[in-house]
């Protein structure tokens, strides 16, 4: 630290020895100070010159009459704007208005049309048609004045609708007041209407809930009805099934029948036939036996008993059919079957009368031929009368049997006709059954609808019984008392917001001051190392380190920071900025002032000229990426993500606090970060310098090279250490200088070829980095891609010719002896 200080007070006396110097460096503390003052004076509080903003008004308006009063809300804005100075208000024609937009003599022209009092008036005839005001304006003149107009023609037209809302509800509230007196009465006749309807609805309602229970209970009657037709219906149903049963079993007996009347009609037919067959055998046997009768009369009565035993016997079947028949109720009452019946019973009466004859035909032996062939032509006729009878019979019981059986058929076909109604009607009496109980369950929901509407009714009479009690009652009597302004300024602007500021700013100046007083001090680094030599020599000082030169000279510029730092802040106290603290604001300004120029004294002195261009692209950064305009959220992403690293973002945030007001110790955190750049810097600058002295050597002697670019080729302290390094290299190894020729001859011969490839790529990158962006669009991504890739190139050519200027260098201090090398270190200069 001895030879720093050194330096620097070896410095101090090189300025004081010189006035003029002391002059110059006093100016450059004003000239940075110019910027941010001017820049705060210009901006201290712009709004209020708002009324110097040139804004045309021209009013078509030509008015209207609704109910004999004229309204012209044209004429009535016009003259309110005469009143505001808030914009430089100018009256003119529709024409001049639009022309003079056009030729930028106005930032902006309102055009009040014709019908805009009819418009606004169309609601009180009941049409509503909204009323419009052309806005032009000119957003080529000003980046800022449309904004500024916009504002303006929004304030209008709030001022517009809040005239117009005042109006209507003036007239309205004036003609309710007139009406108070009558609304007075009506109140009272009201309420005792209102009472009478309210109970004529409570009784009305009782009413229809006692319809609604008595058609309740017809709805369940009715559904017990239906309930027990269904069992009716059910069980006529089954009585139908089993008279279908019925009637097919009678059919099947009546074809039963049928058969055994075809039966017994054929055993009676035969029957028949063997009696006459037998009463010829008999006949003839008769006739032949009479001449034996005497002398075989036993005989004959045996074979007599035998026939007429056999005509007993099927006379008695004939009987058992003729009764078989008489047990049905078609045949019963037919005249054949008794003609049957009769000719049965007159059969068996001769069969009787036979067998009389034949038991007394022994006991008499002297019996007549001709009363024995009487009797047995009787017997033959009988026979012959009882088979037409038979047939007769016979013809009239199919014609019943077809007779029942078709009536049978067409029974049949009504019972199953019968069944199918039945079923249709069931499901009739089903649907209506369950339309019944919807109906009962409407009737319940009715029901409790009704109670509720009569609760409601209850409640509502209860209410209004309070309400004719209330205050409000009585307010609403008293309406006539009301005043007619008031309303109509509390319609116009029915809500007052009641707003609170933290850390108010007094003018736009102010607020911006802090920004601008961080971009003067980043100014003001500029010209201190415009004045100043960058490099410290070695005059006077023995074994002075790179190190201790470098801090040695930013120590000499810290009070000319310092310096600047209390200018500039004293001056834009001065203009009149709000400052709450002016100590605390003269100390943060000095703390960035150092804080500047200890950063760009370190990117100079790492990377010389092109550390002079970072200071200049950091602070372009710093201008939008920082927030001290706009909010920082309101930027690119890009910047976005840039905030948090720039100095300027703390340095403008610790210079809010003394204007608007301190909150905790934000004030010193970020003062403190503020200069925590300025540390990594200089320890950056101390550590790295020595490596980076010969690439900044080659840049000087390159940009000499041009003669067109001011360069000084200064004393790189230190700078001997790389020939002590070659010496080294050489007594520790005795072939390192074969092997560093070699290395720097075939570096000598790509060396043309790699720039040639580099300078393309300088060229080729921009270009179609700039033809994606006329595909895609202009981003700022691909602005920053465009220039990391060209800075890249950049530094990989610097390394090159790093390169290029250090292997030929080494190449050739490796051909002299130790003793040579180091002879040159002895006093070694590079100039």
């Amino acid at each position: 630290m001895r030879n720093v200080w050194k330096v620097f007070m070896r410095d101090v006396q090189r300025v004081l020895a010189v006035p003029f110097a002391v002059i110059l460096l006093i100016a450059s503390c004003v000239i940075p100070g110019l910027y941010s003052w001017l820049n705060v004076a210009a901006n201290l509080d712009p709004y209020a010159l708002t009324g110097n903003v040139p804004i045309a008004v021209a009013d078509n308006d030509r008015g209207v009459s609704v109910n004999g009063k004229d309204f012209n809300f044209g004429s009535q804005t016009t003259d309110t704007l005469k009143k505001n100075h808030d914009l430089g208000w100018r009256f003119v024609s529709e024409n001049d208005a639009i022309a003079g937009v056009e030729s930028g003599d106005y930032y902006a022209a309102i055009i009040i049309s014709k019908n805009f009092s009819a418009d606004m008036t169309s609601v009180l005839q009941g049409e509503i048609i909204r009323p419009q005001l052309r806005f032009y304006v000119n957003e080529k003149v000003n980046s800022l004045s449309p904004r500024v107009a916009q504002s303006g023609a929004q304030s209008l037209e709030k001022q517009i609708n809040e005239s117009f809302v005042r109006t209507v509800s003036a007239t309205v509230t004036r003609e309710l007041t007139k009406e108070a007196g009558n609304v007075n009465t009506k109140l009272d006749g009201t309420a005792q209407t209102m009472n009478v309807k309210l109970d004529d609805a409570q009784h009305s309602i009782g009413d229809a809930r006692s319809g609604v229970d008595d058609a309740q209970d017809s709805i369940e009657s009715s559904r017990r009805t239906v309930a027990q037709v269904r069992k009716d219906m059910s069980s006529l149903a089954g009585r139908a099934g089993t008279l279908s049963g019925s009637i097919a079993d009678t059919a099947d007996s009546i074809s039963a029948a049928r058969g055994g009347l075809n039966a017994f009609n054929q055993s009676a037919n035969t029957v028949i036939t063997q009696s006459q067959t037998g009463l010829g055998s008999l006949s003839s046997t008769a006739n032949g036996a009479i001449g034996s009768i005497n002398g075989n009369a036993a005989a004959l009565s045996g074979s007599v008993d035998a026939m007429l035993s056999t005509l007993e016997s099927a006379n008695d079947r004939l009987g058992d059919a003729i009764e078989s028949m008489e047990s049905d109720p078609d045949l019963a009452n037919t005249q054949a079957l008794q003609q049957a019946k009769d000719q049965q019973q007159a059969i068996a009466t001769q069969i009787a009368t036979l067998k009389q004859l034949n038991n007394s035909l022994p006991g008499s032996l002297e019996v007549s031929q001709d009363s024995i062939n009487h009797a047995l032509n009787q017997l033959n006729a009988k026979a012959d009368n009882l088979s037409r009878i038979s047939g007769e019979a016979n013809t009239k019981a199919d014609q019943g049997f077809d007779n029942l059986s078709a009536s049978l058929t067409g029974l049949s076909d009504t019972t199953a006709a019968a069944a199918q109604e039945l079923k249709q009607l069931d499901s009739s009496l089903a649907q209506l059954d369950s339309t019944l109980a919807a109906a009962s369950q409407t009737m319940t929901q009715t029901d409790t609808q009704l109670k509720r509407v009569s609760d409601s009714i209850t409640r509502t009479r209860n209410d209004f019984t309070v309400l004719r009690s209330s205050e409000a009652w009585a307010q609403l009597k008293g309406l006539s008392g009301v005043n007619a302004d008031t309303v109509s300024e509390f319609l116009a602007s029915p809500v007052s917001l009641n707003s609170k500021s933290y850390y108010p700013v007094r003018n736009y100046g102010s607020a911006v001051a802090p920004f601008f007083t961080n971009v003067g001090c980043w100014v003001g680094s500029f010209v201190a190392l415009t004045l100043f030599r960058h490099d410290a020599d070695s005059d006077g000082i023995e074994r002075l380190t790179p190190a201790q030169a470098f801090l040695g000279r930013w120590l000499l510029m810290m009070p000319l920071a310092m310096l600047q730092g209390i200018v500039i802040a004293t001056g834009n106290l001065i203009i009149g900025i709000q400052c709450l603290s002016p100590i605390a604001y003269i100390f943060g300004t000095m703390v960035c002032s150092m804080t500047y120029v200890s950063l760009v004294y370190s990117l100079i002195m790492l990377f010389r000229h092109i550390g002079m261009a970072l200071s200049v692209i950091i602070l372009i950064l710093q201008v939008p990426g920082a927030g001290g305009m706009y909010p920082i959220e309101m930027m690119p992403r890009f910047y976005r993500l840039l905030h948090p690293i720039l100095p300027f973002t703390y340095g403008v945030e610790a210079l809010r606090e003394p204007i608007g007001g301190f909150y905790g110790n934000a004030f010193w955190l970020d003062l403190a970060r503020t200069a925590l750049f300025a540390l990594v810097f200089l320890a950056v600058t101390v550590t790295c310098r020595p490596a980076l002295a010969n690439l900044n050597d080659l840049f000087t002697r390159e940009l000499a090279d041009t003669d067109l670019i001011n360069v000084r080729k200064l004393e790189v302290v230190g700078s001997e250490r790389n020939v002590m390094r070659t010496v080294r290299n050489m007594m520790h190894d005795p072939t390192w200088g074969k092997v560093i020729r070699n290395r720097a001859a075939t570096f000598e011969r790509c060396y043309p070829y790699i720039v040639r490839v580099g300078i393309h790529l300088i060229w080729a990158i921009p270009g179609a980095f700039l033809a994606v962006m006329m595909i895609t669009g202009p981003r700022i991504g691909f602005l920053v891609a465009w220039l990391i890739a060209v800075l890249v190139i950049d530094i990989v050519l610097i390394a090159i010719e790093y390169l290029h200027l250090s292997l030929p260098r080494q190449a050739e201090e490796s051909r002299m002896d130790v003793r040579e090398l180091l002879q040159s270190v002895i006093g070694k200069v590079v100039r």
